[in-house]
């Protein structure tokens, strides 16, 4: 009996911690539109180990989930996941006071990249991006010496730069063995094209550590610095 009372206790205590997760899920949920943008849709979990640590304001995991997030003005993400672990509360300031770690994953349309890179390059003749298999594929007729020539296209990978806030376009050497193209005009296209992806305008400065291509999207992973949302609360516009 003494342990039965012991897990109904528990279970009371857990029951009592769910509403402070509730509102707490809806404070992160009114947050993520000006820190992240705009989004069709956003949804948050919250977790904290007790009732007592909740009202604390100390949370043990958050986890974010936005679909049609606009992340960057040219380029909307498809779907854009945060967990969060180890947080803080200012209850008084309704502010992040610490974040332990806060890792992400983003889901890119090849539709979406295509746009993403014309809009920033539109004087670039034929250009398109396409998501072929594993590669992220380049089209585009480059100009030498301010003459068009013939269209080409090189496929490769993304590879994060400047610490993971840009991400640059890198021919596949082995590839290019089959289809040898001139160096020339390999130049022209990484000079022209990169950064393909720019994350340094971000109020939330991500940091993209791995880029693959899957099923057709392109998956960026990466983390967000624990100092760039410490501090941060509900209508705060940094």
């Amino acid at each position: 009996m003494k342990y039965g009372a012991a897990a109904l206790l528990l279970l009371a205590l857990v029951g009592c911690a769910r509403p402070g997760e509730k509102k707490a899920e809806r404070a992160v949920e009114e947050l993520l539109p000006q820190y992240l943008g705009p989004a069709q849709s956003y949804t948050a979990k919250v977790k904290a180990a007790s009732l007592g640590a909740l009202m604390r304001g100390r949370v043990r995991t958050v986890t974010l989930v936005g679909r049609g997030v606009q992340l960057l003005p040219e380029c909307t993400v498809a779907e854009l996941r945060v967990d969060a672990a180890e947080i803080e509360i200012d209850k008084n300031r309704q502010s992040l006071k610490s974040v332990g770690e806060a890792r992400f994953i983003a889901r890119i349309e090849e539709s979406e990249l295509d746009r993403l890179v014309r809009t920033r390059r539109p004087k670039l003749a034929d250009l398109k991006i396409s998501l072929r298999g594993s590669w992220v594929s380049v089209r585009v007729t480059p100009e030498i010496f301010g003459y068009p020539t013939l269209p080409i296209q090189v496929e490769g990978n993304l590879l994060p730069r400047g610490g993971g806030v840009k991400m640059d376009f890198e021919p596949d050497k082995a590839r290019l063995l089959i289809v040898p193209i001139p160096k020339l005009v390999l130049d022209f296209v990484a000079e022209r094209i990169n950064p393909v992806v720019d994350f340094s305008s971000l109020r939330a400065p991500i940091r993209v550590e791995k880029a693959e291509v899957r099923g057709g999207s392109l998956l960026l992973s990466g983390y967000l610095p624990p100092e760039s949302v410490n501090g941060l609360g509900v209508g705060d516009r940094r």
